[in-house]
């Protein structure tokens, strides 16, 4: 095989005991030019002479690491260990990839961002700024993990979603769609959180029944999760249990709050916290929940009415009355 680059004996740095020598092209290629010097490489293992694969910079490669394809290491980056760079992928930066870790695809790992254990990160995945991705994460598709975030053990963050601020999603926890983790939120067990669905602030999401993961209130696909229900034209029909007094619906909580027989049903000072399930509002669910009360009654709601979806009900500003379905 004709070598496409040579080192250079006489420039080498040392990396914790180990020799890297300087790498020189012996040719033009994609990523380099007969003649230019590249970075660091401990062995011609490091980095392979198929290929636009390129290691550039003050970047260093060393171990049983390797890189190519027409992958790129620049920088001061490091990559070592087991670890592989390959296809059109790229590490720069101050990052790390070591261990058995993988970056592969057209993914980028840059900033102070470090993947290692037997992650993998593929596809258009980006991981940056001082992000950690280790155990047996994935992060892949089009994801973003950024911040100060950690992804590890099992863990999967996949298509446009996002993870980014002070988050961790660890366990079997997956992120997809187009979800974001932000905040001090933790996501973990076997929680999905996905669709356009927002975890944030110090949310503690953990995969139970009856308590999935938090997400914003228009996220169709998380009460479709977790009531196994589904808009019609945007409005869901749901039902809650009343007190019937003199024909009249009132709540089992507030016995002077009325629900109205005609037209709209609103409550004016609700709680618009979303991570908050028992709060002022009108909670609904479906048939079987409701133990109190004397009258089961249906009612139309509007996705943009929703504030929030939690522990198996649904919490709006507003409805309208359908019908009644039983009384006792």
């Amino acid at each position: 095989m004709e070598k496409k680059y040579e080192l250079l004996k006489k420039d080498f740095i040392e990396e914790n005991g180990i020799k890297l020598y300087r790498i020189k092209a012996l040719k033009s290629f994609f990523n380099g030019e007969k003649g230019v010097v590249g970075g660091y490489i401990q062995s011609y293992k490091n980095l392979s002479h198929e290929g636009n694969a390129w290691v550039s910079g003050d970047a260093h490669v060393f171990g049983d690491a390797r890189v190519f394809g027409d992958a790129c290491v620049y920088g001061n980056a490091l990559v070592f260990g087991d670890a592989q760079v390959y296809g059109d992928a790229r590490v720069f930066g101050d990052a790390r990839v070591f261990g058995d870790a993988c970056v592969y695809g057209n993914a980028l790992v840059f900033g102070d961002a470090r993947v290692f254990g037997n992650a993998r990160v593929f596809g258009n995945a980006r991981v940056f700024g001082d992000a950690c991705v280790y155990g047996n994460a994935l992060v892949f598709g089009d994801a973003r993990v950024s911040g100060d975030t950690c992804v590890y053990r099992d863990a999967c963050v996949c298509g446009n979603a996002q993870v980014y601020g002070d988050a961790h999603v660890f366990g079997n926890a997956q992120v997809y769609g187009d979800a974001h983790v932000f905040g001090n939120a933790q996501v973990y067990g076997d929680a999905h959180v996905f669709g356009n669905a927002q975890v944030y602030g110090d949310a503690h999401i953990k995969y139970e029944v009856f308590t999935i993961s938090i997400v914003t209130f228009r996220e169709k696909e998380y009460i479709a999760a977790s009531l196994n229900i589904y808009p019609n034209k945007n409005k869901y029909l749901l039902y809650k249990k009343v007190n019937k007094v003199d024909g009249k619906y009132f709540s089992t909580f507030d016995s002077a709050f009325e629900y109205s027989k005609k037209g709209i049903t609103e409550i004016k000072n609700f709680d618009t916290n979303i991570l908050t399930s028992c709060s002022s509002g009108l909670h609904f669910s479906t048939l079987d929940y409701w133990k109190e009360g004397n009258c089961l009654i249906s009612c139309e709601i509007n996705v943009d009415d929703i504030i929030t979806c939690q522990e198996g009900k649904v919490r709006a500003s507003k409805c309208k009355f359908v019908e009644e379905i039983y009384c006792e």
